[in-house]
């Protein structure tokens, strides 16, 4: 049996849960059919558990190690960024020796997002030429993201196309963002695998709701997915006489909630859930008509998937690979910002969403993002990878 290792630059951890559970969810799929381990490194500061290996999750395919060290001072700063720089190697290298120590080197590395994680595949397949692959899901290669790659370091960039085009095969979750890599970046041949969903959770209902037309977004409501503009829209609609309800789930915001009432939007018609568990989103999908999105710019989001994983159509706007997987059959596109485009989708969604075949959207969606599918995709990789070596 091949021996996998992971390597990701995003990670649930105890400074931030949600950061990269989209990856946990790939592992878990690749855990399936392939034991792997899988390292993150973060900061963390209470010193409970500085500079400790910590375990995570353990199953019988499944390991995962987290690793802390201490923030130093301002994160701006170039001391505080070398220093952490440091010991994020640091951790890597101890891991990594443990790992020899015990026999137990990988065949391949799986990196999940090239920076920073990437620079230790780097290290791994120059002194121990062990080849790795290249899972990419950061929006950062498009110019409209705050965090732009365009806006990085010299060193950044170099490193991040190095990581790039040193791997043995890349992996981008969207067509669009695999080609924004090519045309801006780094020309590399790419294979689309993209993200998954976990259809235990994520299931159609036996009968569609009933009752008043719910909408639901679901978001870390801040930039750039646009709260603000789906509730203007969602104000429009109930203006025009609709009868709708709107859900968002997401960090509680007492800034957006006010900012309802000042657009006009009644008391009641529109909740804000929280943070829910993971688990519980599979089941406010069911009770929805449609979920509404108006990012900005996107990659391939996770809560589109899952939403047609439930059987529910899709109110999307144009943007990264969100036209890779929203159609005519179960959804609407519009522009990004297009606030007028928005409100026709919602009004067009209310007459016509019974039109849409909920079980059809579920069964073809299962069948592209389960873990099954998603796991076996990605196991094909690293046995033809590992043919060549």
């Amino acid at each position: 049996m091949r021996k996998v290792l992971w390597l990701a630059s995003w990670y649930p951890n105890e400074a931030d849960p949600f950061s990269g559970d989209f990856i946990k969810r790939q592992a878990e799929a690749v855990s399936v059919f392939q034991p792997l381990k899988i390292i993150f490194t973060g900061k963390y500061s209470p010193e409970a558990v500085h500079n400790k290996l910590l375990p995570g999750f353990f199953s019988e395919n499944l390991q995962e190690y987290i690793l802390y060290y201490p923030p130093y001072g301002t994160e701006s700063s170039f001391l505080s960024r070398f220093f952490s720089l440091r010991d994020y190697f640091k951790k890597h290298l101890a891991a990594i020796k443990q790992l020899q120590l015990n026999h137990e080197l990988p065949d391949i590395v799986h990196v999940q997002v090239a920076m920073k994680a990437g620079l230790i595949a780097l290290y791994l397949k120059w002194k121990y030429k062990i080849p790795y692959v290249l899972t990419e899901h950061w929006s950062g290669y498009y110019s409209q993201s705050r965090d732009s790659l365009f806006k990085k370091s010299f060193l950044t960039r170099y490193f991040t196309r190095l990581i790039i085009k040193k791997a043995d095969r890349f992996l981008p979750v969207s067509e669009a963002l695999g080609n924004q890599i090519m045309h801006h970046w780094v020309k590399v041949p790419f294979q689309k695998i993209p993200n998954v969903v976990n259809t235990r959770f994520f299931f159609p209902s036996e009968n569609p709701p009933e009752g008043i037309f719910r909408l639901i977004h679901i978001s870390t409501l801040q930039y750039p997915k646009n709260p603000e503009g789906i509730i203007r829209s969602f104000s429009g609609l109930l203006k025009l006489g609709f009868q709708a309800e709107l859900v968002m789930v997401g960090p509680l915001n007492t800034v957006l909630h006010d900012y309802a009432s000042t657009v006009g939007v009644p008391p009641g018609k529109i909740l804000f859930t929280g943070e829910i568990p993971y688990e519980q989103v599979g089941a406010e999908l069911r009770k929805s008509f449609a979920l509404v999105m108006f990012s900005e710019y996107e990659n391939m989001p996770c809560v589109a998937i899952e939403a047609l994983c439930t059987g529910i159509p899709v109110i999307a706007t144009r943007v990264g690979g969100i036209p890779e997987i929203i159609q005519e059959e179960n959804g609407i596109l519009i522009n990004p910002g297009n606030e007028k485009e928005l409100l026709e989708a919602m009004i067009a969604m209310m007459r016509n969403h019974s039109f849409y075949d909920r079980v059809k959207i579920s069964r073809q969606a299962a069948a592209r993002f389960s873990y099954e599918t998603i796991g076996k995709e990605i196991i094909q990789v690293y046995d033809s990878v590992l043919a060549k070596e």
